[in-house]
């Protein structure tokens, strides 16, 4: 486990201080959730899409704002079909380049809908509690279970 500042108190109790890992842990867990969450988003995207050449749903990907990104695969595949990369390293978006992409989502004049983005991320919403709380048991995992770090006698806890 890592140790920050160490204090005494008056009762004799050895404090220590974690703040600064804990919170650095904190916003990798939240940075590595997010783009979890966004290749969740992907796979329900690409099962939903519709499908006619396989370019719309071989276009879907996911890029982060810390650089991690997803690459066009399958049918009809074209390895420019790139999104724009979100500015906050905490933001993550999924979607295609496709011009006729929006197209499909919200349908035009002439064309019904047939959403694909907006009921993946419905169906993500639902998982994403896990995919955090098992992204926490990892970055976590040494703060919640200190099983070497104390064990407890009839006298109490030792080190």
């Amino acid at each position: 486990m890592a140790t920050g500042k160490l204090r005494d108190s008056k009762s004799g109790v050895k404090v220590v201080w974690n703040g600064d890992d804990v919170k650095k842990r904190a916003e990798q867990l939240a940075k590595k959730s997010s783009f979890e969450i966004g290749l969740d988003v992907e796979g329900n995207a690409k099962r939903l899409a519709p499908l006619d050449t396989g370019r719309l749903t071989a276009s879907i990907t996911t890029v982060s704002g810390t650089g991690q990104r997803t690459k066009p695969s399958g049918k009809g595949a074209v390895s420019t079909d790139f999104i724009a990369a979100p500015s906050d390293a905490f933001e993550t978006f999924v979607g295609s380049s496709v011009d006729y992409a929006a197209y499909m989502e919200y349908g035009t004049i002439k064309t019904s809908a047939q959403p694909y983005l907006r009921p993946a991320l419905d169906l993500a919403k639902g998982r994403a509690p896990q995919i955090v709380q098992i992204g926490a048991r990892k970055e976590f995992g040494d703060y919640l279970h200190p099983k070497d770090q104390w064990k407890q006698s009839p006298e109490g806890f030792t080190e």
